[in-house]
């Protein structure tokens, strides 16, 4: 049976001045699948009181705007939003559509749903120049594999982040045991802690509606540059470059160019402290998966000149660390996937630059200060498995 899913969209752009408000819902593309969204249509699957059938989440962060997104299952559900700096403050209200600027940088704000307002998070903005930046790594979260993901959540959460960056692979659509509408209320931890900037994996194209009818839908907002799924997001003077492996990447590419011409771009920028690349597939591993070796050799000579400190990688279900060229390469893919063979391809040479690793659950809490990078790998048990630190260039 298909279901229409309905999708409201709240575009935080805080105005002091005017507030202009849409105030419809748009109907989202029709699936098959009756995880798409919960209709009361559907047997077996009731939409909740509040019309609200995943989220919110909030994603899209600058360092005066936002957005929060949520998905509506019934026609006329109720879009307000309501936010709230959450070090205290007055409270704003805003219908969904509204489009709202001048959200103070660096600054933390609280958000309920008019349709239920235990529904709700925190979001925060992009930091000013030279500020204290505090974000949470995770990937490859088969969130109803067991245990493991919520165990990763309940250890890393409450450190207070300021926003996600997911390595990819954010929920197994094929796999018996997992749905998007199971994944969302495991997740909402981390969904209401901060902004969502995710890297999209091999699993986020598992059928060919996926990409466009569940991860872009989700997830996809113009930070993506349309219909290509890289973007560039900064804080503090920190630049992220987020980039799709699963795309060619080579230096050559379409892709390759973007990323060459916009890391070139950041470091010319005033207050750049140190540029990041996130992906999914790892450049180089040790683990019974293959690295892209050749990409990264023909990458090095261009993240040197352009800065770049760290490169966040997930795919190898574990944790990895390596030391090359000067760059740190952090592979965190322990989010709830089957834990891959970490050693299994430790005689390659590139495995003499490997500092830490272990097949164990896990986030990684990063935060920069001044001019250091520090890194945690937590685990589910909450336990410190490597801490590391990175002078920016």
């Amino acid at each position: 049976m298909k279901t229409t899913t309905l999708l409201a969209i709240g575009l935080l752009a805080l105005s002091s001045l005017v507030v202009s408000a849409c105030g419809t819902d748009a109907p989202a593309t029709p699936s098959t699948d009756t995880d798409a969204g919960s209709s009361e249509e559907t047997p077996g699957i009731a939409c909740p009181p509040s019309g609200v059938s995943k989220g919110p989440w909030s994603l899209a962060m600058t360092r005066t705007s936002m957005k929060v997104r949520w998905e509506a299952c019934r026609p006329g559900t109720n879009g307000a939003l309501f936010v709230r700096p959450e070090a205290g403050g007055p409270e704003r209200f805003y219908m969904h559509d509204a489009a709202l600027t001048d959200l103070t940088p660096g600054t933390c704000y609280r958000y309920e749903l008019g349709a239920d307002r235990s529904l709700g998070g925190r979001f925060c903005t992009s930091q000013p120049d030279g500020g204290r930046v505090h974000w949470l790594t995770i990937g490859d979260t088969n969130a109803l594999l067991g245990t493991s993901t919520r165990n990763v959540l309940e250890h890393n959460v409450p450190l207070g982040a300021d926003f996600i960056l997911h390595g990819g692979d954010i929920q197994y659509y094929k796999s018996v045991l997992e749905t998007w509408a199971g994944w969302f209320p495991v997740m909402r931890p981390l969904l209401s802690l901060g902004a969502f900037q995710p890297a999209l994996g091999n699993h986020e194209r598992e059928t060919p509606d996926e990409l466009e009818d569940y991860s872009l839908r989700f997830f996809g907002d113009e930070a993506f540059g349309g219909r290509d799924m890289w973007y560039r997001f900064e804080s503090g003077g920190v630049h992220f470059f987020v980039i799709d492996s699963d795309q060619p990447l080579a230096p050559s590419t379409t892709q390759g160019a973007w990323l060459t011409a916009a890391l070139a771009d950041a470091a010319r920028a005033p207050g750049h402290r140190a540029s990041i690349v996130v992906m999914h597939r790892a450049f180089m591993t040790c683990s019974d998966g293959d690295g892209l070796t050749d990409d990264r050799i023909a990458y090095a000579s261009i993240f040197a000149q352009s800065k770049v400190a760290l490169v966040i990688q997930a795919h190898i279900h574990g944790y990895e660390r390596f030391e090359a060229d000067g760059i740190t390469y952090v592979t965190s893919g322990g989010g709830g996937g089957l834990l891959s063979e970490i050693d299994a391809n430790a005689s390659r040479a590139e495995c003499a630059m490997r500092k830490a690793a272990g097949a164990f659950f896990h986030a990684v809490d990063f935060v920069v200060e001044g001019n250091q990078l520090t890194g945690k790998a937590i685990d589910d048990r909450g336990a410190v498995r490597d801490t590391f630190t990175v002078t920016l260039p």
